[in-house]
């Protein structure tokens, strides 16, 4: 019964792939889902199987077979809607509504999860982001005889690698960077007739008739031709496409989306299609040990006996300092930990009057002088610039503004003290709160120049439950920061569970877990909880009272088996 029969269709381009079974859902009158959770009521589940198609089930048919075991799985295993279409208008024509059932209780096989016979095209940047989506803003590529955008747009910052998407053989180069609106641009034919176009380059590696491999180097990033900002522009074509009525593009254009190998997924992939897994390989961070365990000292005043008493109990393996941490509160910290690591945030207090570079460099130098003398090389610039408290809508309006003012300091710095690594401040992360803060993603997009030249990035990681805490936009904001900056080295320079009704035993062993999780992610060097204790405010924050007793943070935290 059609009641008992549904399609599962993929969340990503969700209306596209609406539009491709609507004759057949309508011809045999069945509902239509994306969301997998749905069809657990139905006897029968038609799944429409794309390249990332249900980005949080992964496997999408061994998700359905392990919660759902009576359910009979119709898996339609396809490229892209185009062929969608051509495989339920077949079924219509044969009066065939389903095909071969699967289903865990049946002991049939999955299909492979990587097909070794699919065209696949693997991440061309370094950078797991895309800036702009296939088909978006018509309105702008009207003008071109376009229904959208002709591609997708990846962040590339200028000078950054471009890979060959798959095998292939490069047909056509652009040298010129003014002469064609991709600008300096490749073009590489593939097999089963697909063709890929890498735009905007800065530098071009390959030349006609050259052979490349999947994930070859063949180019340089920028923005060259009809660009405003450093990326690149991939666009793929298939050869008859537009003549098969496969694509409302001319040209052969097509969706490049559903072919795309995310940077988690290579190595399954590589496996799959028998290829070695040498090329681009695994990142190295200038950075060789696991996350320490760090604790940002007192705020608001020096440090204080009992402080120094939750640091060592809790074993505290890196202390985030100020610019007026004295060299007896360093003497003493070395004495608990002979080999702590320091990190000293540099922040000016907020002042009515713009704060210039010049004005920052003549207030902070001696005390940068004095620490790096005492053997501090980490100094983060500033903290939280996207908030008005911190110089936002003061002394800077924008991300690029305030870039600029960090590398007007930073070049001044990395001058005068050899071997200094400085840090860009980890950002508030979350949307426009008007009058208090600048929309993080609009502040980090303007302020990228100088966040991939800074040393080290800082990151801020703050939570209300544990769900939160595993979340990318909170507790795991690194990993949101990780897909733009695949190769830095991070600090976590705050992180911590702001709820002040959260049990004292349940956030330390709640800050145990989300450290033990960073012992496995390369590229961070430390996470810095905020902190020991406070003159004032912070009351959700600090490990200690004012009265000097110690938190069970504290004993959670010291005795953690890492």
């Amino acid at each position: 019964m059609a009641e008992n029969h549904i399609l599962l269709l993929p969340r990503i381009d969700h209306y596209k792939w609406v539009r491709a079974v609507q004759k057949f859902a309508l011809h045999y009158d069945l509902g239509i889902t994306s969301d997998p959770k749905k069809v657990g009521d139905h006897k029968l589940v038609s799944v429409v199987v794309a390249e990332n198609g249900y980005p949080n089930e992964g496997n999408i048919l061994q998700w359905l077979m392990q919660r759902y075991p009576d359910l009979s799985i119709d898996p339609i295993t396809v490229a892209d809607q185009a062929e969608l279409v051509r495989v339920l208008d077949q079924r219509i024509a044969k009066r065939i509504r389903y095909g071969k059932l699967i289903g865990r209780k049946a002991g049939i096989e999955v299909l492979p999860k990587f097909p070794p016979n699919r065209f696949y095209l693997f991440w061309p940047t370094d950078y797991p982001a895309i800036l702009q989506s296939f088909g978006a803003n018509p309105s702008i590529y009207s003008q071109f005889g376009l229904p959208g955008h002709e591609g997708i747009d990846l962040r590339a910052p200028s000078g950054s690698n471009v890979y060959a998407c798959a095998e292939g053989e490069v047909y056509h180069v652009e040298e010129e960077g003014n002469t064609h609106n991709y600008g300096r641009h490749i073009r590489i034919r593939h097999s089963q007739g697909y063709r890929t176009i890498y735009a905007h380059l800065e530098r071009v590696l390959v030349k006609p008739g050259d052979r490349v491999t999947a994930r070859q180097l063949i180019g340089r990033a920028d923005s060259t031709g009809n660009s405003s900002g450093h990326h690149l522009h991939l666009t793929l074509k298939k050869d008859q496409a537009t003549a098969r009525g496969e694509t409302d593009y001319p040209g052969d254009i097509i969706d490049p989306t559903p072919f795309l190998v995310y940077k988690h997924q290579e190595a399954e992939v590589l496996e799959a299609l028998g290829i070695n897994g040498a090329g681009n390989g695994a990142l190295r961070y200038p950075w060789a040990r696991p996350c320490l365990v760090g604790l940002a000292n007192r705020i608001g005043g020096p440090m204080q006996d009992a402080d120094f008493l939750v640091m060592d109990q809790a074993r505290i393996e890196a202390a985030r300092i100020n610019h007026k941490t004295t060299a007896r509160t360093l003497s003493r910290l070395k004495a608990l930990e002979p080999e702590i690591f320091l990190l000293a945030r540099m922040s000016f207090p907020k002042s009515p009057e713009p704060l210039t570079a010049k004005v920052w460099l003549e207030g902070m130098r001696l005390d940068i002088d004095r620490l790096y003398r005492q053997g501090v090389r980490y100094f983060e610039i500033q903290q939280s610039p996207n908030l008005q408290q911190y110089g936002w809508g003061t002394s800077w309006r924008s991300g690029e503004e305030f870039g600029e003012w960090w590398l007007a300091i930073a070049e001044r710095l990395w001058v005068e003290f050899s071997g200094v690594k400085l840090g860009f401040p980890g950002v508030s992360a979350g949307g426009q709160v008007p009058g208090q803060r600048l929309d993080s993603n609009v502040f980090l997009d303007g302020a990228d120049t100088a966040m991939v030249k800074a040393d080290w990035l800082g990151v801020n990681c703050f939570w209300i439950s544990e769900a939160e805490m595993n979340k990318a936009e909170m507790g795991r904001y690194y990993e949101k920061m990780r897909e733009r900056y695949p190769a830095k080295l991070f600090f976590i320079t705050e992180y911590g569970n702001v709820n002040r009704y959260t049990n004292p035993v349940v956030k330390g062993r709640e800050y145990v877990r989300y450290l033990r999780q960073l012992q496995d992610v390369p590229g961070i060097g430390a996470a810095f909880a905020q902190a020991v204790s406070a003159t004032r405010g912070y009351d959700a924050l600090v490990w200690r009272s004012e009265q000097g007793r110690l938190s069970e943070i504290v004993s959670e935290i010291g005795g953690r088996n890492f």
